[in-house]
């Protein structure tokens, strides 16, 4: 599989947020990157907590950090590990943010050998029956929209409010 300069930045990304992550109780580490709509790369590694409850994988550290800085549509979503998987609940925060196409990069890296196999699916064949909050009617059809719109809205609003005016006697 060829892969191009974008797609290869994103594998890097994910490696090196695998160096990051905090698993003392498991030491399974594993790294992921989201690359945006808009071309921006964000990454995370998984973060563990004695709780093992509040805990929370890689995947939903880059997504969430792509979220956070205003980037909710993906392009492409990479994971790294030994077996690279996302879990079910990546899978579902995974589905929120993608199309049809969202292209998703497994890399199974050997620590001891530094040999990577690197797999490429979809987001949506990794979980082919996800709820859909947009079929549930949660969401309308295109959900970013809706919050331009909000936005836009708000700007108007606030646009039209006349400023007071001193008069002089």
């Amino acid at each position: 599989m060829k892969l191009t300069k974008p797609i290869i930045r994103l594998i890097e990304t994910a490696i090196t947020a695998q160096k990051g992550a905090y698993c003392p109780y498991s030491r399974y580490r594993v790294g992921a990157a989201v690359l945006t709509e808009t071309g921006r790369i964000f990454s995370g590694g998984n973060v563990e907590n004695a709780s093992y409850g509040l805990s929370i994988c890689a995947e939903r550290v880059a997504i969430f950090n792509a979220v956070a800085h205003g980037h909710r549509a993906l392009k492409a979503v990479c994971v790294v590990a030994s077996s690279a998987k996302p879990c079910g609940a990546c899978r579902q925060v995974m589905i929120e943010f993608s199309g049809k196409d969202t292209a998703l990069y497994l890399v199974d890296l050997n620590p001891a050998t530094g040999r990577r196999h690197v797999t490429k699916t979809t987001v949506f064949r990794m979980l082919p029956a996800a709820f859909d909050p947009i079929a549930s009617g949660l969401l309308p059809p295109n959900p970013q929209n809706l919050l331009r719109t909000k936005q836009s809205h708000r700007r108007k609003t606030q646009r039209r409010k006349p400023a007071s005016r001193r008069t002089e006697s």
